[in-house]
Formats: C-alpha cells, structure tokens, sequence
C-alpha cells in the first residue's frame, strides 16, 4: 500500500513537472481550451507554448488563429494585443489603445465653452463647470478615454473641414508598432477565405439587414460586402494605410469615431454595420448602391459614373467592384464567391463553433443619432424645445436614433419631419 501510494504521487509529480511546461498532449489543450472563457482568452495566456498547442487545435480553431495572427512574425506584445484586439468591447478598446483617440486629446481645448456647456447640459450638468475643472474630474474618474461617454465632444472638437495629417500618421505609427502591422500590406487569397468563413455569421448578419433595407437578394448584399472585403484588405484584420484607414473594411476616423459612437476599427461586425449603416443612409436619400461604393472609397456620389475617370485609383476601385460584381452573377452560394474571390473556400469547416468572443451590439447602436425637427402641429403633444448651438430653438422630439426619425418621416412626411445632425445641436 505504502509503496503504491509513492508510485501515485510520483507519477502526479512527474505530470505536474510535465504540463508545466509545454507539452504536445492534444487532450491537455483542448481541455485548457474548454475551461478558458473565450478562445482569445486561452490564446493569449498560453502565448510561450503556441508551437504546442497549435497542433492541438481543431481545423477551425487554427483558422481562426492564422486569421488574426496573419501575417506572422510578432513580438510577444504584439500577439497579446492582437488577441486583446478580438476580445475588447469598443469601450474597452479605447481605454487599452487610447492613442486611437489622439485627435480629441489634442484638440479637446478647441471646444468652445458654448459647446462644454452643451455637452454639460446633455450630460446632466445644471450649472456649468469650467473646461479644466471638468476635464481633471473625468481624469480622477478614469473617463479620459472613455470616447462613448465625450462622443458629442468628439463630434464638435473635429475639423470637418480637413484632416490632421500628424496626429493620422502617429495613429498608424503607433499601430505598427502595438498590432505588428506593415502599412499597405493587405492579405491574399488565403487569408480572404479564411477570413469569410470565420466571420461568417457577421456576414451574415449584416448582409441580411443590407438586403432587407435595400430590398435587394441578400446573396447580392453578401456579394457586396464580401467584393468591398477584397478591395479593401484581402481579409488582414490589421491592415493599414498611409491616410490613416485600419481594418478589415479600411475604416477612417471619421466611421470608426464619429460615424455612430466609436467602434473598436480592428472588429469585423462593427466595421460591416457601420458600411451597412452608410450605404441604407445613401439608398434612402435617393442615391443608388454604386454611387454609395464610389463614396465609401472616394467621399463622392458623383465620381467615377458612365466610364469616367478610369485612370484614378478611386476609379479603379470602383470598376474592380462593377467587374466582380458582373463575375458573380450566377453564383449563388457564398462557397462560389470565396472560390472566386480568394480562389479557395473554408465554408466546409465548422467555424461558427468556436468559442470566440462575438460582438453583441445590433445595427441601431452603431446608428448615429439626429434630431427631427417638427413643423406645424406635427407630433405637438409630444414637441421638446431644442437648441442649436447658434442659440437658435426649435421643436424636436430631442435625440433619436436615425431610423426612428426615418420611421416618423414615412408616416407624416418629410415635409413634417426634418432632419438635423446632432453636430449642430446643443440639446
């Protein structure tokens, strides 16, 4: 008994001593996969032993690691805050990355103390508080990056008129270094299949709400997101340019901070909701879906119509989209549109089975607000005295998100409803 006893704790000794270190036991990591929170969680605590665990993995869960890592060759920071990247709620993002918000720290003293005291008001404030008062109080609270909680401030600090080209190449500097990201490096066809097939369901989802708002075959808004997919990035998470574009779907600050609230840029169902958002908004104030993709590129309807400027890389973006588009006609499963695209698919391995952190937010809450502005008698029993921030008051039903607005207009008109942005309102 004695002599079983000490073989017993010998043997857990040597077990101990064993996967304490790295091991090849694939039952070890999946066990240690299972017991993780999330996926992203165990890659990231497990960071030394990845030539180990990664023969370990199921076929999804290394497609899933290639994705984020691709292309390799990362410092050990640099896998962690990719990993971070995926795992972060936007709020979250900022606060770990706050160098994404280096325009509105730089310029949070151009806000005028018209616009402080607005953004007071919405906030709750009854008497004004003056701008470094204020702002050393969200510093002993740890709201200092909380780019949710200062959107309006944002909104206003902005120069719509230009962009800070110092502050957009210290974001992409930063970038490089923090994500391991070489500037204008997209994917290739690897990786775009990959990347299809693990954000699937976010394709899915946002291809599903274009179709519906475009009335349109959701196979054709699939094909739409997954062409501009290809343009933009080949599927590299952290792709990056020159201008200060990140992500998958090449994000500027303008969508990825002011278009709706701020949105981690890196996450592939934040950056879909936000060209989806884009591109409804388009279609219903009367411009049609290529009008929308030459915009996205360019930031005009105009460019690009009835064979014009085919020498532009604007241009060129624009007739890639047209020619795939015309390619694809009769494909009609998304298996089709990766072989085509990326010239391989990964749609046959169960990727919606990893335990990966999704994203939980829907469509309206990357929605950006406006106000309606009521005329006549339109809606009085329900009328709120609102006031630009030229001081001028108007009748509203105050802060709304843009489809309710839309859902107002279609049932009383837009000659009874307006519409204002929320950059020009104090409350």
């Amino acid at each position: 008994m004695k002599n079983r006893l000490k073989t017993a704790l010998i043997f857990l000794l040597l077990n101990q001593l064993l996967f304490a270190t790295c091991t090849d036991n694939q039952q070890f990591w999946q066990d240690k996969i299972q017991k993780s929170t999330t996926i992203e969680t165990f890659f990231i605590e497990n960071h030394a032993c990845q030539n180990h665990f990664y023969k370990a993995l199921n076929s999804h869960e290394k497609i899933y690691f290639d994705t984020v890592l691709y292309p390799n060759k990362l410092t050990a920071t640099q896998y962690r805050n990719r990993w971070m990247a995926m795992l972060l709620s936007d709020k979250e993002f900022f606060k770990q990355f706050s160098f994404f918000n280096n325009y509105f720290t730089t310029h949070k003293n151009s806000v005028s103390n018209q616009e402080l005291r607005c953004f007071q008001k919405q906030k709750g404030f009854k008497e004004p508080v003056d701008k470094m008062e204020f702002y050393s109080e969200l510093e002993k609270r740890g709201m200092s990056h909380d780019v949710g909680y200062l959107y309006p401030l944002i909104r206003w600090s902005h120069d719509a008129t230009g962009r800070d080209m110092s502050l957009s190449r210290e974001r992409v500097s930063l970038a490089e270094s923090i994500f391991g990201i070489k500037k204008g490096e997209v994917g290739n066809g690897e990786q775009l299949a990959r990347y299809l097939s693990i954000f699937d369901n976010e394709y899915t989802f946002a291809s599903n709400h274009l179709a519906d708002k475009l009335n349109i075959e959701t196979m054709d808004a699939y094909k739409l997101l997954a062409i501009i997919t290809y343009l933009e990035s080949r599927g590299n998470i952290f792709a990056t340019s020159t201008t200060g574009a990140f992500g998958p779907m090449q994000l500027t600050m303008h969508y990825y901070m002011m278009y709706g609230e701020p949105n981690n840029p890196f996450n592939p169902k934040a950056s879909l909701i936000k060209l989806v958002n884009k591109f409804i908004h388009y279609h219903r104030v009367g411009y049609s879906l290529d009008s929308s993709v030459i915009s996205y590129k360019s930031g005009s309807l105009t460019k690009c119509q009835n064979g014009a400027g085919r020498g532009s890389a604007d241009c060129r973006y624009y007739y890639d989209y047209k020619k795939k588009m015309h390619e694809m006609q009769f494909k009609n499963s998304k298996d089709e549109v990766s072989r085509h695209l990326a010239g391989a698919s990964y749609f046959s391995v169960i990727t919606n089975s990893l335990k990966r952190r999704l994203n939980p937010k829907n469509i309206r809450d990357y929605e950006p607000y406006q106000y309606a502005i009521l005329k006549g008698n339109t809606l009085k029993e329900r009328v709120k005295e609102s006031m630009l921030k030229s001081g001028q008051y108007f009748n509203s039903l105050g802060k709304m998100k843009r489809s309710d607005i839309y859902r107002l207009q279609d049932r009383y008109g837009v000659g009874s409803i307006g519409v204002i942005s929320d950059k020009k309102v104090c409350y």
